[in-house]
Parts: structure tokens; sequence; C-alpha cells
């Protein structure tokens, strides 16, 4: 997701060029120079605070040279100051330019319209549909006549482990299930016992809804009915997932208690420490953050497990969920009135060489045919991120994500710190977290 750190849902009242709800052309005569785009965007953080600041330093300047214009970043601060700011805006018709939004969040934009469309006319800007990694596409609108979002980035999930320690432990090969997955962790934490089989964070704002989508998915639930009209967050896929999820300390010990409180970056240090044997749902992103540490020769990426605990082979209906479609897209507010030079700004950030100095600072896997012919050609190994990222699942596109999103999150939080503070796992606990939270969106799934 891009949710970061930063400015108020009430600092961007007033960041839009207008109040209108209509929208000139693309091919339409516009002023592209001297001119103040505000994009909404995640703010510098955690382990990766310089090279965000690298990052869009870098847009910034080559939209500048590009257009003669400048580049007002606007930040958030998590899912739910997401979801306000989006409805902040379409009610009152002005905010940032142009929105930097998740994959899993297009829907929720969708069903604002305050975003505009955009046809074949204006996708020849960044060089047509076609041009694009078709599975990013499927969440840039509900169908490709009504695309609201452009990608521009991709974040495949994988697993990282420690080689080093997995040798030490006897390990040849990563887990492909999640019964694998607590073997070697067990394994790990027996050869060494100053080091954890793995690590998570539940308390992050944005991440640990991932593992625990892609355990339900394996074992044949969703978020909502395959209709899109019934909240099924009480379903025993779910809850199964989140027993798992949490039975890795609870239950199976291979998590330390300590991480019950932890958010992504204190996960990440621990596993670039050497303290943890691995991570679920990392990024190529790791490679670069961990140079320099004391894993730097050690890191290795592998499928997330996709075989539920206990089974030899998914259940019917289950999916491989390896990874959501994960990535980023920008869209358009209606209310700006200088629709070229935001079609400019993500032309430029989207050129082959702009996704090939985002991979380079960020991690970032590319999401254009031409920009992954240009990562794969630098950098070799990249070539594992860019079929998962092919082969991911999306998530659902629907109205009512934010508020499935911020649900699932508000009950692993809940129930992080109720393990956080000395009880034990509840299934009784976690069902009403559950009821509560389907509660609310499935009200949103009926309005």
């Amino acid at each position: 997701m891009v949710l970061a750190v930063g400015v108020a849902a009430a600092g961007l009242a007033g960041c839009g060029s207008s109040n209108s709800s209509s929208h000139p052309s693309a091919g339409g005569s516009a002023n592209l120079s001297g001119q103040t785009l505000t994009v909404y965007t995640q703010a510098p953080y955690g382990t990766q605070l310089n090279q965000y600041k690298q990052y869009y330093a870098y847009i910034a300047n080559a939209f500048h040279q590009a257009t003669g214009s400048t580049i007002k970043w606007v930040y958030s601060s998590s899912a739910v100051t997401l979801s306000q700011e989006l409805e902040q805006a379409a009610a009152s018709g002005s905010g940032p330019d142009v929105w930097s939004i998740g994959s899993s969040f297009n829907g929720t934009a969708t069903s604002l319209n305050e975003f505009y469309t955009i046809p074949p006319s204006d996708w020849s800007e960044f060089g047509g549909q076609s041009s694009f990694v078709q599975k990013q596409l499927t969440m840039s609108g509900p169908n490709n006549n009504q695309d609201i979002g452009v990608p521009f980035e991709s974040i495949p999930f994988v697993l990282a482990y420690n080689k080093a320690l997995f040798a030490k432990a006897g390990i040849t090969s990563p887990p492909t299930t999640w019964s694998q997955f607590v073997t070697d962790a067990h394994a790990i934490q027996k050869s060494d016992p100053g080091v954890s089989g793995a690590g998570f964070s539940p308390a992050d704002p944005y991440g640990p809804w991932k593992p625990v989508w892609s355990y339900m998915e394996q074992n044949g639930g969703d978020f909502i009915s395959t209709d899109g009209k019934t909240a099924t967050l009480t379903s025993s896929p779910l809850q199964a997932a989140l027993k798992f999820y949490f039975g890795l300390e609870d239950q199976y010990h291979v998590v330390p208690k300590t991480d019950l409180t932890w958010e992504g970056s204190q996960e990440t240090s621990a596993f670039l420490a050497g303290k943890t044997g691995m991570m679920m749902d990392a990024a190529y992103s790791l490679i670069q953050e961990a140079q320099g540490t004391p894993v730097a020769n050690d890191v290795a990426f592998a499928p997330m497990p996709n075989v539920p605990y206990a089974m030899s082979a998914r259940p019917a209906g289950g999916q491989a969920a390896e990874s959501i479609v994960s990535g980023n897209y920008y869209d358009v507010a209606k209310y700006y009135n200088n629709l070229p030079l935001a079609l400019k700004f993500i032309q430029v950030s989207t050129t082959p060489a702009a996704e090939l100095q985002q991979f380079k600072i960020m991690g970032w896997m590319p999401v254009t045919q031409a920009g992954i012919t240009a990562v794969e050609k630098a950098y070799p190994a990249t070539v594992p991120f860019i079929q998962a990222e092919q082969n991911s699942t999306p998530t659902d596109y629907t109205p009512a994500w934010s508020y499935i999103e911020t649900g699932v999150l508000a009950v692993i939080g809940h129930i992080a710190q109720q393990l956080a503070t000395g009880h034990s796992y509840s299934d009784s606990y976690t069902l009403s977290q559950l009821q509560a939270e389907n509660s609310v969106v499935q009200g949103h799934l009926s309005s």
C-alpha cells in the first residue's frame, strides 16, 4: 500500500487546483509549465527513509525537466487515514491532484466516482494498455473500459530466509507448505537457540492482513462472497487463518512474544540483524536494505508456502495465493483542472528509465514490458520476483475494500494486544471481533 506517515486529513483540503467536478480532455490545450502538481503518496519512513527521499527527488526532477512544473508531495499515515482522506476529498471536491493508491483500494476509489476514467486515447499517453503487465491491470478498474488507475510500481511478496541459518539447521530447501514452515522454524531454533525461527509484525498499520489473506485463500476462503454482496469475515477459513497466524507465537512458539507489539520496520530490523530465520511477505527491497548488515550475503527468497498447516494439498476451492496483485496506481481526481499535466506526470513516472531507477533505489518491480526488459537485463536476479508478480492473485475489487482491510487489521491488532498482555488465544474473542467488523462491511456492501 502507498500509505504513510505525515499530513493529517484536515491538511488535504484546498490542495486541489479546482473544485469543479468536470475535467478537460487530455488532448486539449493546457499550460504544462510553471504549475504545482500535488501528489498524494507514502512519506519517507522506516529502513528505507533515505531511499524514499532519493526516489521522490528523482521523479520531481524528471517531471520538472519534462514540463517546467513542480511537485508538492502530500502524505498520509495508515489504511484508516487513506479511507478518510479519500472520502473527505470526494465530499469537498478538493484535495491532492493525483493520488497514489494501493491496488486493493482502487475499488473504493471507483465507488466514490471522483476519479477520472482513462479512455484508450489517454492510455496511448503511456504506450497503451498492452505495454503494461496485464495482471496489474486487473486492479486498475472494474473492467478495461473503466480504469481509473495507472500502475507505476509492483511489489510482489515472497518468503525471505537466511541461507546461513538454514544451512546450520540442515535445511536444504525453503518450505512449500505451512507445516514445513513450522518444522523448519523449529529446526532453526534448535540449531541456534539465540535465533527465532520466524517473525511477524501484527501491530503494523499496513501489512499483517496479507499473510492472513493468503492462508485464508489457500484454505478456500475469501473476505466477501463471489457475487460481491455478502461479507464473509466470520468464515471458518478466515478464523483458521487468524488462529494459525497467531499460533506461530501462541501455539508453535516459533515467533517470540515481543513481536506481538512490532511494526514492519522492527520485524525487518530483526531479520537483518540475523536474529530471525524467515520473514513472510518480503519484497525485493530487502536486498537493498541488507547491504552493510550481518546478513548481506545470506538473504534468499522463495515463493510463500501455499498449502495450509497439517494438509498435504490445498482443499477444493483453495488458491495458491502466494502473493496479492500488489502495487500502486496513480489516480487523477476529477476536481483537478489540468488533466494533461497530471497525465504527463504519470507518463514520466512509467518510462523505462523511471522504472529502472525506481528499482535501483527502492527495489520496486516494473509494471511495463519495457521496464521489465530494462530491469531484468540489469538485474537478472529479479526474474523470480517478476514471475511472482505475473502469477499473483488479485484481491476483491469492491467499494467496501477499505472497510475490509481496516477491519481485518483492527481484528489482528486487538488479538495481538490480548496475547501481548498475557491472555491465551481465544476462538470466541476472535469471532466476536470478526462479527463486529463483518457488520460494518456488510453495511457498506448493502448501501
